[in-house]
């Protein structure tokens, strides 16, 4: 039973447990490596280890309200899915195509470097790049740093970018795209995204 298995934790390991817990429903993941801002690299985040450790125990904790923890150890990330579907955040026009865009530069970077589970750099003027090259535009808006950075902050809230320097609202920043980037939005929707895409330069005279 969990209560029993609970009791036999330390009181630092049940208070880590609460922490843990608590910091993984308010984000919905947990990445093995995060950004240290006082060390200014990238290092083992203690949370993976912990979730690591007590996976069942945790698992176990959250099955009782309709929750499951999921676990990539290759990739290096621990996510939440609820079986009432009550964890999708409905995400705006500009968040949704920025989250589909840094998903393509994952998936490109991660497949020129055949490397499984690492995290990939990245500033805002790349970032940009990347959409001007593509044509990836926003009907009505015109693109530039300060426009995404609120999407950038949403995203880094979850767990889905970790932010090294600059500012969001200057539109500045440069970060790391986490793995859990492809647990942020699925297959299918990234091929809905890329047809609405399509369909949305074919109007404009543009090309993806």
């Amino acid at each position: 039973m969990f209560e029993e298995e609970f009791s036999k934790l330390s009181r630092s390991d049940q208070d880590a447990f609460a922490r843990v817990v608590n910091s993984l429903m308010l984000t919905s993941f947990v990445v093995r490596d995060s950004f240290d801002s006082r060390e200014k690299m990238m290092k083992i985040n203690p949370d993976f280890r912990f979730l690591e450790r007590y996976f069942d125990l945790v698992n176990q904790y959250l099955s009782f309200t309709g929750w499951e923890l999921e676990k990539d150890l290759v990739a290096g990330v621990f996510a939440i899915k609820n079986e009432y579907e009550q964890n999708r955040i409905r995400l705006d026009r500009e968040t949704s195509l920025l989250t589909f865009v840094l998903r393509l530069i994952y998936e490109s970077e991660k497949s020129e470097s055949s490397q499984v589970g690492e995290s990939i750099y990245i500033t805002t003027p790349g970032l940009l790049k990347v959409m001007f090259d593509r044509g990836i535009i926003l009907p009505g808006k015109k693109l530039n740093g300060r426009l995404i950075g609120r999407s950038l902050r949403m995203l880094s809230s979850h767990n889905v970018i970790a932010k090294v320097s600059g500012s969001y609202d200057e539109g500045n920043v440069s970060f790391y795209i986490l793995p859990s980037i492809t647990y942020a939005i699925d297959n299918q929707k990234i091929a809905a995204m890329a047809d609405a895409i399509e369909q949305l330069q074919q109007r404009e005279g543009g090309a993806l």
